[in-house]
């Protein structure tokens, strides 16, 4: 059985390796996308996944008690690499066969994977400050994620934006 320590130290280095590899895959998606709004959204994404990991790593290292944290990822073994985007999409945005839609889906399903885990990390934790920190990340994951939605849905022309109708059936406006 493993301890709490290394538990903690194995959550984040996932949750360091989950920004990283979002960012490199929104970088990649913002260089493939012909849509300029697509564009704009990936580079944006992108930016916020590096926020994030600095946001992250300054609120392990102001808590007391979590500012050991990167020694912690130096004394415990590296877990096997995460399979984060999936390589058969990475793949696929490489050699340019992934359009927008494509990798709109495949990051949202990151992001909702995102979200499942610092959920998970969060709800398990004993650590008041680690739950915190985790659903704080968490809320940021939500945020990509319905920004995303928004985007498949306008170029979808799903008839939704931000989950609310921009029509009704009934014919009242």
């Amino acid at each position: 059985m493993s301890s709490p320590i290394s538990q903690l130290a194995e959550s984040i280095r996932m949750a360091i390796d989950l920004e990283k590899s979002g960012r490199a895959f929104y970088l990649l998606a913002a260089e493939r996308t012909a849509n300029p709004t697509g564009k704009t959204i990936f580079s944006r994404l992108a930016k916020e996944e590096t926020q994030h990991l600095l946001t992250f790593e300054r609120m392990l290292d102001d808590e007391e008690g979590l500012s050991g944290w990167r020694s912690w990822l130096k004394e415990y073994p590296n877990h096997p690499p995460l399979p984060v985007f999936g390589e058969k999409a990475e793949k696929s945005i490489k050699e340019g066969s992934m359009d927008e839609l494509q990798a709109l889906r495949v990051a949202m399903k990151q992001e909702r994977e995102a979200m499942e885990y610092y959920g998970r990390i969060a709800e398990s934790s004993d650590n008041e400050a680690v739950a915190g920190i985790f659903s704080f990340v968490r809320e940021q994951e939500v945020y990509h994620h319905d920004l995303l939605q928004a985007e498949y849905d306008s170029i979808t022309q799903s008839g939704f934006w931000f989950d609310n109708a921009e029509f009704r059936m009934d014919g009242k406006f």
